[in-house]
């Protein structure tokens, strides 16, 4: 068992972070000791970090579902980045790149491995992860598995059908929001066994939320007059639809750099899309919910590099999110 100074040496030789950001290092403690777990923290408090760290305590690989391919790959790139040995399966990997992601994983060779929900009714996929059992299974967006959940999605439901072949490892489901309804249905239909619940709100003190009601014919000038401004970009604007983030893409275009990002383009779109918005070449993502809400992104022009540990940076004045 790794006591509170070594636990804190892994951090920062692991990570490169000084200190856990509040609440983390409980639920990292009660995944190091194998409990299944319910984490409902907001977004941007360092969720993944308590999958992560857990992960490279118990050895082994972690096995990561995520239901949105922007996050995993964000996720992936990052871990890369520090070092780790880490792989993802899902519809925009090649089929060669997902067939030796596999092979890595019966060898032993990933810490991590990143997979969208529907790998596991591929005929014989659940079946593989069997044959070499993960340490640690983090379920992200877990409030997708509820029928209650406001983002639902069937393949989220199914996965508790899947978990047992996959046991003894505990498993983390982690969330950005959920009512005591939703949590309730998440350890159900889960099969969380006595999981340590941690329920720390969704209120972050460097996010402010301001709602403007306005005509749909005047959303567009709205946006573009917010995004003329310089300090109101970098900016996401999200959309209902993948022709709309196409359409208001271009009608951006004349305030600052503007790109679409939605699931019906295709992987090596997205993949360069993605990039150019990380490395401030895009300013503007108009967006459907394919996207996602927790992609790092530092605000500043150096970042955040001496953040506690989770997201750097944090939502700024700087870096907007529109709904159009």
């Amino acid at each position: 068992m790794y006591n509170d100074e070594a636990l804190a040496s892994l951090l920062y030789s692991a990570f490169r972070f000084s200190s856990f950001r509040p609440n983390q290092e409980a639920v990292c403690r009660a995944a190091i000791q194998g409990r299944d777990v319910l984490l409902v923290m907001p977004t941007g408090s360092g969720k993944s970090l308590c999958y992560q760290l857990p992960g490279i305590v118990r050895g082994g690989t972690t096995l990561v579902i995520s239901p949105l391919i922007a996050l995993m790959d964000d996720q992936v790139a990052k871990l890369r980045a520090l070092g780790f040995a880490v792989a993802t399966v899902h519809s925009g990997r090649e089929r060669g790149a997902s067939r030796q992601a596999c092979v890595d994983y019966l060898q032993g060779k990933l810490q991590f491995l990143f997979i969208a929900p529907e790998r596991l009714r591929v005929p014989g996929f659940p079946e593989m992860l069997a044959k070499r059992k993960p340490s640690l299974i983090a379920i992200d967006e877990a409030h997708c598995i509820s029928q209650w959940g406001h983002d639902f999605r069937p393949d989220y439901r199914m996965l508790g059908q899947h978990l047992p072949m996959l046991r003894p490892a505990p498993v983390m489901a982690l969330t950005a929001t959920a009512t005591p309804v939703v949590q309730d249905d998440i350890r159900k239909q889960l099969g969380l066994t006595q999981p340590a619940s941690f329920v720390h709100g969704f209120r972050r003190a460097n996010i402010a939320v301001e709602v403007v009601e306005v005509a749909s014919s005047q959303r567009v000038t709205l946006a573009r007059e917010l995004l003329l401004v310089a300090e109101q970009r970098p900016a996401i604007v999200y959309t209902p639809t993948r022709k709309q983030a196409e359409s208001l893409a271009t009608e951006l275009s004349s305030a600052s750099s503007a790109a679409a990002y939605h699931a019906g383009l295709d992987a090596e779109h997205r993949k360069r899309v993605q990039e150019g918005f990380l490395a401030g070449k895009i300013e503007i993502m108009t967006a459907t919910i394919a996207f996602g809400m927790g992609i790092d992104k530092p605000d500043g022009p150096n970042g955040d590099s001496h953040s506690p540990a989770g997201k750097p940076g944090g939502v700024l004045p700087g870096n907007r999110t529109c709904w159009a």
